[in-house]
């Protein structure tokens, strides 16, 4: 295959016939004909560069922690950007690679005396999906700090694009719309030194706290699935909200546990009890070979619970 050749000649690491079950964050999907990692902004961009000069599709992707792969997605080239991971700070200004893993990224910068990180130090992902997907958490965000972001462009261009320019709203923007198409290549965020840094450390530790005491483990799922929850007013909640509150003052269950079961049996869907996190209810797991059909029943359940859902993860299939 002349891709391979090419790959070969520009010393850019590659793997054939991948399963992408052994590369993804909650080990699903198919075969990837070629899973490319460039190690540096240059070979990123020229590698896509090639891909899209001679019309082969292809996925760029980071750690992958917010994309479920479906089994039937065989891709033919996928360019993972994590060994794209380099970053700097000169006048108070970092500029990252768009690999760059956020939670390392933070506890850095915290090193560093800036503020603004503390709620970061847990957030799985990359600086570029980070910056894509509006993310953040517990009143951080890296988009907060954006100052531009160097894009490369379908037609091979890099442009510059402003903070402005990326059209924020909730957990979203004009890239993860589709609004503008384009692959992150380095961002640059405006940083602030912390007037307590000490209470920065204190805010990060309750925030360790909080995710594992009220959140799921990061392991085998993918954070939250809907952007947002608001619950229909309808019999069947308002029972299982009843019901939950006899279950805890009556020292039955937890009451978020017996709110899941009591949703779950109202609405007849209990064999997703194993699936759905007893800590959060928009927490799906995947954790086995039935987790992808399971999911499309998740999704019909949450529909019925909830009204005016919006899926902030990716799906690949």
């Amino acid at each position: 295959m002349v891709l391979f050749q090419y790959l070969q000649e520009q010393q850019i690491p590659f793997e054939q016939d991948v399963s992408l079950s052994k590369k993804t964050w909650i080990k699903t999907g198919g075969i990837c004909g070629c899973w490319i990692t460039p190690a540096s902004v240059k070979q990123l961009t020229e590698v896509c560069r090639y891909l899209q000069a001679n019309s082969i599709k292809f996925d760029v992707v980071g750690q992958t922690s917010n994309i479920f792969f479906h089994s039937t997605y065989n891709p033919e080239v996928i360019v993972s950007t994590v060994r794209v991971n380099d970053y700097n700070i000169e006048e108070a200004i970092i500029t990252c690679d768009c690999g760059a893993n956020v939670m390392k990224l933070a506890k850095y910068c915290m090193s560093q005396g800036y503020s603004g990180f503390y709620g970061l130090v847990g957030l799985p992902g990359t600086v570029a999906s980070a910056v894509v997907n509006n993310a953040g958490c517990f009143g951080c965000s890296i988009s907060s700090m954006l100052i531009s972001a160097d894009v490369l462009m379908p037609d091979g261009s890099v442009q510059i694009f402003k903070k402005d320019d990326f059209g924020y709203e909730k957990r979203s923007s004009k890239f993860k719309r589709g609004e503008i198409k384009g692959i992150v290549l380095s961002v640059k965020l405006r940083l602030q030194k912390a007037d307590n840094i000490e209470e920065e450390y204190n805010k990060s530790e309750e925030t360790k706290l909080y995710r594992k005491t009220k959140q799921e483990g990061p392991k085998l799922n993918l954070g939250s699935v809907f952007a947002k929850l608001e619950k229909k007013r309808n019999i069947k909640n308002k029972l299982a909200s009843l019901l939950s509150k006899v279950a805890a003052v009556c020292h039955f269950a937890p009451r978020k546990r017996a709110y899941k079961k009591a949703l779950l049996t109202l609405y007849g869907y209990t064999d997703l009890n194993n699936y759905i996190s007893d800590k959060q209810l928009n927490t799906f797991v995947w954790r086995d070979e039935e987790a992808e059909q399971k999911f499309v029943r998740y999704k019909e359940f949450m529909g019925k619970v909830f009204k005016d859902l919006t899926i902030e993860i990716e799906e690949r299939q």
